[in-house]
């Protein structure tokens, strides 16, 4: 089962280092306190259903790229180009088993 409490932290704490803010700068843009957005990320409170709106507008995100796992992360728009390392793995092992079918059926 997906920890998307977990997931909301990693995912809150990469957007705003891509997006070069530090704590200080993202709780300005969201109006709150420096210690609301470190303890957030510390995992010692959980943000308000408005505050995690507030998070994506300000990281210029979907709100639901603050929940994703890793393990099924679609990039963003401003990501539409980038290639993940799991996605690159998946392709991969498309490609692999194709070229393997495709081989197997040449054979038979």
């Amino acid at each position: 089962m997906v920890d998307y409490h977990r997931c909301f932290i990693e995912n809150m704490k990469f957007y705003r280092k891509k997006k070069g803010f530090s704590q200080a700068e993202l709780a300005e843009a969201c109006d709150v306190s420096n210690g609301t957005i470190g303890n957030i990320e510390c995992g010692i409170t959980k943000p308000s259903f408005d505050l995690i709106i507030q998070i994506a507008t300000s990281l210029n995100i979907k709100p639901e790229s603050l929940f994703l796992s890793s393990e099924n992360n679609i990039p963003d728009n401003s990501d539409s180009n980038k290639i993940s390392k799991n996605q690159l793995k998946r392709i991969k092992e498309t490609f692999t088993y194709a070229i393997n079918k495709a081989l197997e059926d040449l054979n038979n």
